[in-house]
């Protein structure tokens, strides 16, 4: 059964641990959407929630997994900074936009089951559908990245390794927010 969330309905929810996410903010404030990858093969969108809802242990978490059929779960409310776009040990290189998006001011979005593969036909039809709603709930949003553009980590990886890929996905999402 999908769970409803103000005009968006997921096909599954579950809070994520405490651990996944620090301070409210205000929606109008969020300008950015990252997208992630899960870097596994075969994970679904309800058992990355479910991790993050019991077995997360570290500062880390997205707001919403989508997987390769095209469900979607929602993990993190709009209104929670996700910790998922940061760089506390200073690992990685600044990317483009570090300086203009991060935690406190993006939504994450975590695509399943894309570890040696694009994303799918309906995974793309389900993540624009979720951009949407996110359009909607955050009026001010204007960017649509990959994680690597924040801080050069190699995220999501089949659309890091092939530029050509990610403008190709990234013009389509983009179309989501005008």
């Amino acid at each position: 059964m999908k769970k409803k969330f103000k005009t968006y309905e997921f096909d599954y929810a579950r809070k994520a641990k405490s651990v996944s996410y620090g301070a409210l903010r205000n929606k109008k404030n969020i300008k950015g959407i990252v997208i992630h990858y899960t870097s596994g093969s075969k994970d679904t969108a309800k058992n990355e929630c479910d991790y993050f809802a019991t077995g997360n242990t570290r500062s880390a978490g997205a707001h919403i997994f989508i997987d390769y059929d095209g469900k979607s779960g929602r993990s993190i409310p709009l209104t929670r900074t996700a910790w998922s776009v940061g760089n506390p040990d200073g690992c990685y290189q600044r990317g483009t936009y570090y300086s203009t998006l991060n935690n406190s001011n993006t939504v994450s979005i975590e695509l399943c089951g894309i570890a040696n593969r694009f994303a799918s036909e309906v995974q793309i039809e389900e993540t624009e559908e979720v951009i949407r709603w996110i359009k909607r709930s955050c009026p001010n949003v204007q960017y649509i990245v990959r994680h690597y553009d924040i801080v050069r980590k190699n995220c999501p990886a089949p659309y890091v390794e092939n530029e050509k890929a990610w403008r190709q996905l990234q013009k389509r999402l983009l179309k989501c927010i005008k």
